[in-house]
């Protein structure tokens, strides 16, 4: 008697042990599911916010600048630009240079060139030109990749270009 009790008791934790290692199997099992999603929505979020980013600083630097014939584009360098008068004869400019979205604040006649402004972030190409209405349309590619256009409206008399 002893013995058939013994042998069932021994059959009852294996049971037990088999149904929590399928307990423990099925929860990490959807533990990394969960991982392997997050990890795809934070990838897929970092690839869209890096233009977005950039476009966003730009457009926000023309607005804070939007005086009657304050935005301008042009050429510094040898680069296109969009330059923003300050008045006093400074001028900020924002560029693509070596593969970053530059800014550069200087004197008109300071010589200044455009490897010395700062870095803002990496980008692959940007590229400007002057839209209907004194708008400015500026097209960025990021370092992923991803292409971002956007028409930034001037709502002082004109934005002129003095690219010829």
């Amino acid at each position: 008697m002893k013995q058939g009790r013994l042998r069932k008791h021994n059959i009852d934790i294996m049971f037990l042990m088999v149904l929590f290692l399928i307990f423990t199997f099925s929860a990490v099992s959807v533990l990394l599911m969960a991982v392997n999603s997050y990890r795809s929505v934070v990838l897929a979020n970092e690839a869209n916010s890096s233009a977005r980013t950039a476009i966003a600083y730009i457009r926000e630097e023309v607005r804070q600048h939007d005086a009657d014939g304050a935005v301008t584009l042009d050429t510094f360098d040898g680069v296109d630009c969009i330059k923003m008068s300050e008045g006093s004869g400074f001028n900020l400019y924002i560029y693509e240079y070596d593969g970053y979205l530059m800014e550069l604040e200087a004197k008109d006649t300071a010589g200044a060139t455009a490897d010395f402004g700062n870095k803002i972030m990496e980008v692959n190409s940007i590229s400007f030109s002057q839209g209907e209405n004194g708008t400015i349309n500026v097209q960025l590619e990021d370092s992923l990749g991803a292409k971002q256009d956007v028409v930034i409206g001037i709502k002082s008399k004109e934005g002129q270009s003095n690219e010829e």
